[in-house]
């Protein structure tokens, strides 16, 4: 056996060692959080939904297609003209003009809940003459 081979055969148990160790870890702390209250349930779910959904990242096309389909079928969402854009795996940039705040929420909220999605940048601005005044300063 050569010495590249056997080190090799090295690093490869290495690397199983380490990401054993780090798999036993995490769930004896899921363990241990969850018997002294310290976790709930549901973060772990979603935690472990979002290293799934990390481990398999959509295209970026599919994943454009998927916010603009799931925008278009809300009723608050549906008639407005905004643009998606994914950057990378899991980064949705949402930009266009709306003329109310809560839609603007709205419409980030319904492209986070994407299958996929882990990131939103909302660049989604308000008409000038839709914001509210500025509330006055203390004199």
């Amino acid at each position: 056996m050569t010495y590249s081979k056997r080190r090799s055969g090295h690093v490869l148990g290495i690397v199983v060692t380490a990401a054993a160790a780090f798999t036993v870890g995490t769930l004896a702390g899921m363990v241990l959080g969850g018997a002294m209250g310290a976790m709930h349930s549901g973060r772990v779910r979603d935690t472990l939904g979002r290293l799934r959904r990390a481990a398999k990242p959509h295209p970026p096309e599919e994943l454009q297609c998927a916010v603009l389909a799931a925008l278009r079928d809300d009723a608050a969402t549906s008639d407005l003209d905004l643009d998606v854009y994914v950057a990378e795996a899991g980064l949705v940039e949402l930009t266009g003009v709306v003329s109310d705040a809560t839609v603007r929420k709205v419409a980030a909220e319904i492209a986070r809940a994407v299958p996929g999605v882990e990131v939103v940048v909302n660049r989604i601005m308000l008409r000038a003459g839709d914001r509210p005044a500025p509330a006055p300063r203390p004199v």
